[in-house]
């Protein structure tokens, strides 16, 4: 499998538009992100911090337990606050407790040098698989946009405005004077016969998927992707010894994410699901 590469992961990270735009949410305004990406764009300061990224993610496997596409995401996002000048990152995963019980439990806690303003960002990083027209569902169905979205409007954002939240946080001298979202991702939809063209997303059943590769009029090279490639474009193609023909023949117990590559160069992005996947997902929407 290819091995993620952590600089354009970061870059992804800092760039890709939210999965929604639901009015209701304050999403980080798109000239905040050009200008985090911008610097980070700079090849000087690649070649300058792309090692000290490394060092950082390799810190963080060692002394984590968490092994989640979320923790890793939240990994690049610290990194990017603590070396990008106009941030200064004061908490991550800032827990708000009173009286035994956990109220909520804040992603970052950021000043905002440029303004002087200090900020509370929550960001996920979300793949949603479409069912049944506007339901979208997480490849291992413990997801859905819908509520993702409803606990961040209902719960993790108004969170600091309870009043023993707003006592935490005065003892810890920390005034919140706004908010952000942040929900990069991607949305993938039915793979429909015939279809599959560059730059779309799909998803599909074995059988087909199979299909699928019938129709192809041109040779592509499908990969197996772990967790961490799901972000950026593969770039590297890495050692596989997993071809096609054993991503349609193989035993499936989990969806699994591939990318199409033409000469070198991804075209093509999916997830290949079990046979009873469609089955429980519908299964697991509201009545």
């Amino acid at each position: 499998m290819p091995e993620a590469n952590h600089w354009n992961n970061l870059l992804w990270a800092v760039t890709t538009e939210d999965i929604s735009r639901d009015s209701s949410l304050p999403w980080l305004p798109r000239p905040r992100r050009d200008a985090v990406n911008d610097y980070f764009s700079r090849a000087d300061i690649r070649d300058r911090l792309a090692p000290a990224l490394e060092a950082s993610i390799r810190r963080c496997d060692e002394q984590q337990k968490n092994t989640r596409l979320g923790a890793y995401f939240e990994n690049l996002w610290e990194f990017a606050f603590t070396r990008h000048p106009d941030y200064r990152l004061l908490h991550r995963n800032l827990p708000l407790r009173a009286d035994g019980c956990t109220l909520g439990e804040l992603d970052f806690v950021v000043q905002h040098l440029p303004s002087g303003a200090t900020e509370h960002w929550e960001v996920a990083v979300k793949f949603y698989l479409q069912v049944e027209g506007n339901y979208w569902v997480g490849p291992g169905l413990r997801d859905r946009l819908d509520i993702k979205l409803a606990r961040m409007r209902d719960h993790q954002l108004p969170v600091i405005g309870r009043p023993e939240a707003q006592s935490l946080l005065w003892q810890q001298a920390v005034r919140v004077d706004r908010q952000w979202c942040l929900v990069p991702g991607r949305l993938f939809t039915p793979l429909r016969l015939g279809a599959g063209r560059e730059g779309q997303y799909w998803w599909a059943d074995r059988q087909t998927f199979s299909r699928h590769l019938e129709q192809l009029e041109e040779s592509v090279e499908w990969l197996p992707l772990h967790k961490r490639c799901w972000l950026s474009k593969v770039c590297d193609r890495g050692e596989t010894d997993e071809p096609c023909r054993q991503l349609t023949s193989a035993p499936l117990h989990n969806p699994l994410c591939v990318a199409g590559l033409r000469d070198g160069r991804e075209i093509s992005r999916g997830f290949i699901v079990p046979d009873d996947w469609a089955a429980r997902a519908h299964g697991s929407l509201p009545g």
